[in-house]
């Protein structure tokens, strides 16, 4: 398996126990101690900013390096959609459990499949989008 580490990459870290959008960091190199590797997030909401007030130091395993850019086409053919809209559809008639596949969002990027299909799990998870696949 090839790892895709790299400055710029979006990513989720775990943050007071809970998952946050950030980006690694060019700002310190990573760092190696008795507790483990440790990578330079920066959080969402200082990307692409001038002024980062903060970095988060994050070990490595407690980061998420699987995500993928959402598309143009996604959010026009609503692959896209408010997490609201998605916990109407799968109580509707029309969804089918054995055959979705789709994934939390933050609108930007989406991230890990949602494996749960329930408004409970879906209202737990801190993402207002859904992907779902074709």
């Amino acid at each position: 398996m090839e790892l895709d580490i790299h400055t710029g990459k979006r990513v989720l870290y775990k943050h007071n126990g809970q998952w946050e959008v950030g980006e690694i960091s060019d700002l310190m190199p990573p760092a190696i101690t008795e507790k483990g590797l440790f990578l330079f997030i920066i959080p969402k909401e200082y990307i692409n900013t001038p002024d980062i007030a903060y970095l988060h130091d994050v070990e490595i395993n407690d980061i998420f390096l699987d995500a993928v850019p959402v598309e143009d086409w996604m959010t026009q053919y609503n692959y896209l959609m408010p997490k609201n809209e998605y916990i109407d559809f799968i109580k509707s008639d029309e969804f089918d459990k054995s055959i979705e596949r789709a994934y939390v969002s933050d609108g930007e990027y989406y991230y890990y499949s949602i494996n749960k299909f329930t408004e409970q799990w879906l209202n737990k998870q801190p993402f207002e989008y859904v992907v779902r696949e074709e």
